[in-house]
């Protein structure tokens, strides 16, 4: 997460925890941007192909 261990020390252990789920977060995107093949279908017989 970028802290030095002297910063986590100073930390109480909700501020800790409040840094690493917003670490988390920012870090794992939970919708990957890929099309579906249903979604990939749909799209296909809205061109027309």
């Amino acid at each position: 997460m970028g802290f030095t261990p002297q910063e986590v020390n100073a930390m109480s252990m909700w501020q800790f925890l409040a840094a690493l789920e917003g670490y988390i977060k920012a870090n794992s995107p939970e919708d990957t941007g890929k099309l579906t093949e249903s979604e990939k279908d749909e799209m296909a017989d809205w061109i027309g192909i």
